[in-house]
């Protein structure tokens, strides 16, 4: 519980500090073009069917350094989920699709590969996600909308 409650403070002040940056996006969409340096960086971006995406990784034990660096606050990371290495970040823009009912994204390494359930935060659909190992990591990353159903890109990234 307490990894959990840690967890989702790193990511509660990870949206904090996107949306001073970042434009209001109406569910995911709708957004203006900006630039998302505080979600950390870009490893895709892409359009198809009337959806452009950018995707960001940021890596959670450098960016709870930064935010401690830059407030001053103190943070116990023993608390944090070992597994947990990285916030994955995807900006939506565009509503030819219609609405995104849901949003996952599969990864695949080597010796790993599990699914992750995007969760909807204000300005962009994001998870925490376990990238353990350096090495490359294959993705695909599903939307399923109100009018094209089911979409999908894949892209490869490298840790």
């Amino acid at each position: 519980m307490k990894k959990s409650i840690a967890c989702l403070t790193v990511v509660l002040l990870m949206m904090y500090a996107s949306f001073g940056q970042s434009q209001h996006m109406h569910h995911g969409h709708e957004g203006g073009k900006s630039t998302h340096k505080a979600m950390g960086t870009m490893v895709f971006q892409a359009q198809k069917d009337g959806l452009s995406i950018e995707v960001y990784l940021n890596d959670i034990k450098t960016a709870m350094e930064q935010m401690m660096k830059e407030s001053g606050m103190k943070f116990d990371a023993s608390k944090l989920d070992p597994d947990i290495t990285h916030h994955m970040s995807i900006f939506v823009e565009g509503n030819d699709a219609g609405t995104i009912k849901s949003a996952t994204v599969h990864i695949q390494s080597k010796t790993n590969s599990k699914t992750y359930t995007l969760i909807h935060m204000k300005n962009h659909y994001g998870s925490d996600v376990s990238l353990k190992n350096k090495g490359t990591y294959d993705a695909i990353l599903t939307f399923n909308t109100e009018k094209k159903k089911r979409l999908q890109f894949r892209f490869t990234f490298t840790i």
